[in-house]
């Protein structure tokens, strides 16, 4: 069968009339009958019920056309979003990140000095951002753990602090530093599994000696920390690379003695593919962007 065999099928459903339908087609009517014939007999069954040129779809008629209708539908969307790519090509960017919270900043001030530019965004683990990378679905990532491959270019650019954050009213919320060992019996709020965040608490913990007690999984950053603001437990918090909604939370954010709680945020590409002008002027942009967040951290340790 093809796609103008399935064409046919649908005219002739519409009209369940083999001469109007050929008329609709400006087909002969023989032609269109020895169509339907051979699609039937491709397929193994008959879809209509004959009565001299008079035709009626069957149930299993009915049911090919849902699956005939949808076929077209899928392929109409494809030309919507061939069209769309075609007058946005050398605007668009795609972008796949494992530090969501960041775009809002990076992708306002990309757009002031590039008002035509165009979006899309993904959130993904690096996993899935490598494999992105390859077939050429993202034009860029950022990562915080390093995505290697043998086309792809991963440049590690800024190494963020992890900070503890705590209710306002737990007994340690007036420390400015604590080892990491002294939370081991508290309910820590994380990430689910498949989040890099959540892979990262573990690693911590396991490194200060002991398993995390989860007292709560949430897949938005906003409402774990919020969680943590109304004393229901404790997370790793992010010391730059956060938005102002989650940095004005009431919570106490301590840095961590022990162990050395940091993580690498690095922008990723396929470094053989050719980028168009768009794209390599937001990678400039976010290595900037990150060399200035990197800046700021300086700043901040050195008024610690």
């Amino acid at each position: 069968m093809d796609l103008l065999q399935m064409r046919y099928f649908q005219i002739v459903a519409k009209h369940q009339h083999l001469t109007k339908a050929a008329e609709a087609l400006n087909i002969t009517q023989p032609a269109l009958s020895k169509m339907i014939s051979k699609l039937e007999n491709s397929l193994g069954y008959e879809l209509f019920d004959r009565r001299g040129r008079q035709i009626q779809l069957n149930k299993l008629g009915e049911s090919y056309l849902r699956t005939v209708e949808q076929v077209f539908l899928q392929l109409k969307e494809g030309e919507k979003e061939l069209a769309f790519l075609a007058d946005k090509q050398d605007k668009l960017i795609s972008i796949a990140v494992t530090i969501p919270s960041i775009l809002p900043e990076l992708l306002g001030g990309f757009l002031k000095k590039h008002p035509n530019a165009r979006f899309r965004q993904h959130q993904a683990s690096f996993e899935r951002i490598k494999k992105q990378i390859e077939i050429g679905e993202i034009d860029v990532g950022i990562s915080t753990v390093p995505v290697l491959g043998e086309h792809i270019e991963w440049v590690p650019i800024l190494e963020e602090e992890i900070l503890l954050a705590v209710p306002l009213s737990h007994p340690l919320a007036n420390r400015k530093s604590i080892y990491l060992k002294e939370v081991e019996n508290a309910p820590f709020i994380v990430m689910p599994l498949g989040y890099d965040f959540r892979d990262m608490t573990e690693r911590f913990c396991r490194e200060a000696g002991f398993y995390p007690d989860f007292a709560f999984e949430g897949d938005e950053t906003g409402i774990t920390h919020e969680l943590v603001e109304k004393g229901l437990g404790v997370a790793l918090f992010p010391s730059l690379l956060s938005n102002e909604r989650l940095h004005d939370l009431q919570t106490a954010k301590l840095k961590i003695i022990e162990p050395h709680c940091s993580r690498k945020v690095g922008l990723v590409w396929h470094k053989s593919r050719p980028c168009n002008d768009i794209v390599k002027s937001f990678i400039q942009y976010t290595m900037e962007f990150l060399e200035h967040k990197k800046d700021q951290e300086r700043k901040m340790d050195f008024h610690s």
